[in-house]
């Protein structure tokens, strides 16, 4: 039997998935030392955040785009 609750997050990840890619990705382990540093920092409280602000902010430094 599946609960309620289930049945919503089943739901609210399926809308979330419609709009948002999923990418599997396992990192290096230097790259998943400087990930947990951002954690405990308070970056972002998850882990796709984490990585969402890291890839924003390495791609303004290549590029110099500073913009959006």
């Amino acid at each position: 039997m599946t609960s309620a609750k289930t049945v919503g997050n089943q739901t609210r990840l399926r809308r979330y998935r419609a709009c948002h890619e999923r990418i599997d990705y396992t990192s290096s382990p230097d790259v998943f030392s400087i990930i947990e540093h951002h954690l405990k920092i308070g970056t972002d409280p998850c882990k796709a955040g984490v990585l969402d602000c890291l890839i924003r902010t390495a791609h303004r430094a290549i590029t110099g785009n500073w913009g959006k």
